[in-house]
């Protein structure tokens, strides 16, 4: 029924336009994390401590103080502002994906291979999609900082990609591991500009509320972000799914919300906490597999940046600190990577040659899926998936099965269903 409604593009685009706008509506009714920014900004004009309590329903502000001093301007009209950012994100979610499909799809790639992929891509990130868009989180508005900014390296527009990804490192720094893969591919003006811009960005504020306040802010931000704060090394609750939250609660006997013990080993606190920065470094070490050697030496194949790209995001919400689920739409552009492979895979009829990768592979889909949700498998199993950070494992089966199934191997899959197409169609 969608592709015959593509047909009549008007009726398609109205449609998805009314979903949109409802959808929005509905979620600054309910309200969100959005709520906790804009009162920071008010808590900002008010000459008070933006990270000190009191909080919107208790929720700690974790943000700069540039977003808080961007967001004055919209902090007295909660509701609109709101429906503002939910219908920018849905922009920006759409940005990113032509982005994507535009790097990862060549043009002479069969319409109904396209199709499939689309639409399966769209079914199973649509429930990390919905889930911030309900909470109003940034994750969304991230994402794109980083496709775009890539999109505008590779046009040369070096400058611009700085000021982007300064702006989503300074509100956020969850996109500083972004910069590892500048410096390795040798965009070391863009990579110099980011920092320059970053750190321009951090005084910024001054202008509007003195330097002295803005450098006490500053001081406090760092104080609950500091990744060598004691509540980053070990998250042991259920809600957070990176490493920090993954790694104690096997190598460690902890306290979960649970009763049911999670620890394959007892190591002393102190030793886990150097397991974990190990496991970081080696998979920022497994960045080799898919950048190759030399080192600064730039891809012009689009394909290849796409799988690159794809993987630094997915280390965003595995090596960064107090990652929660929402966190893992960076895991989207890999699992939409993954899905056009076997996509491709299943138009060429060799889809059964890849039956191991593709049973791995539909068990880590349904962590991302709109399955994966306690009011589909209830409250108590979708608890248990969370205290044993399944979400976590999925994310990391994901990197095994991309270099698996690198663009080389992609590539000769496409040629294969080409010619199938063509070979049909006489």
């Amino acid at each position: 029924m969608i592709f015959q409604l593509r047909k009549r593009p008007y009726i398609f685009y109205l449609l998805i336009s009314a979903v949109v706008l409802v959808s929005s509506i509905s979620t600054a009714f309910n309200g969100g994390d959005f709520d906790v920014f804009l009162e920071a900004s008010r808590k900002l004009v008010a000459g008070e401590n933006i990270y000190a309590p009191p909080f919107v329903r208790g929720l700690q502000y974790y943000y700069s103080v540039l977003f808080a001093t961007l967001l004055i301007p919209f902090s007295h009209q909660v509701f609109w502002s709101e429906v503002g950012w939910a219908l920018l994100s849905y922009g920006l979610l759409y940005r990113s994906a032509r982005l994507f499909k535009n790097w990862l799809i060549p043009a002479q790639c069969p319409e109904k291979t396209q199709q499939t992929w689309a639409l399966l891509s769209v079914l199973f990130a649509l429930q990390s999609i919905l889930y911030n868009i309900w909470l109003l989180q940034l994750t969304i508005f991230l994402l794109w900082c980083v496709l775009e900014a890539m999109n505008l390296v590779q046009k040369g527009k070096e400058g611009l990609a700085a000021g982007l990804l300064a702006l989503a490192i300074n509100i956020k720094m969850m996109p500083l591991l972004i910069l590892p893969y500048l410096f390795y591919r040798g965009y070391f003006k863009c990579l110099i500009q980011t920092l320059v811009f970053f750190i321009a960005l951090l005084y910024l504020p001054a202008l509007f509320i003195g330097p002295d306040t803005n450098t006490f802010l500053m001081h406090e931000w760092w104080k609950i972000i500091n990744p060598a704060n004691k509540e980053h090394l070990f998250e042991t609750g259920i809600g957070t799914h990176s490493l920090v939250a993954f790694l104690p609660v096997y190598l460690t006997k902890t306290l979960g919300e649970m009763p049911y013990p999670r620890h394959l080993i007892n190591l002393r606190p102190e030793v886990v906490e150097w397991v974990i920065q190990l496991t970081r470094m080696a998979l920022l070490a497994l960045s080799l597999l898919y950048l190759k050697w030399p080192p600064f030496k730039r891809t012009s194949d689009s394909l290849q940046l796409v799988w690159e790209i794809s993987f630094f995001c997915l280390l965003i919400p595995l090596l960064m600190p107090h990652q929660q689920k929402y966190a893992f739409l960076f895991g989207l552009p890999l699992l939409s990577y993954l899905l056009y492979f076997f996509t491709v895979a299943y138009y060429s009829g060799v889809l059964p040659r890849y039956w191991v990768g593709v049973l791995v592979f539909a068990i880590c889909l349904f962590f991302y899926s709109p399955l994966y949700g306690s009011d589909v498998i209830g409250t108590f199993l979708f608890r248990l998936t969370q205290h044993f950070r399944c979400l976590t494992w999925a994310s990391l089966f994901l990197i095994p099965l991309s270099l698996c199934y690198s663009p080389s191997v992609l590539k000769s899959l496409v040629n294969q269903s080409n010619d199938k197409m063509a070979f049909s169609s006489k």
